[in-house]
């Protein structure tokens, strides 16, 4: 079952139907237009699809 976190950043690798599947998310006050990073966000969870990271499938 997903999560009730919903979210609509589809660059977020945890973005699983426009519902965050993170285990725990942290939430901050500021941010910027910057997609790719936390920053961007005001997510502390996010983690960019786009990462070589994650394009190897690894987690």
């Amino acid at each position: 079952m997903l999560g009730a976190v919903r979210c609509t950043v589809e660059e977020c690798v945890y973005n699983k139907s426009l519902h965050c599947s993170a285990e725990s998310i942290l939430i901050k006050v500021d941010g910027n237009d910057t997609v790719g990073t936390s920053r961007g966000t005001r997510c502390d969870t996010f983690s960019y699809k786009g990462s070589p990271q994650h394009a190897s499938g690894q987690s």
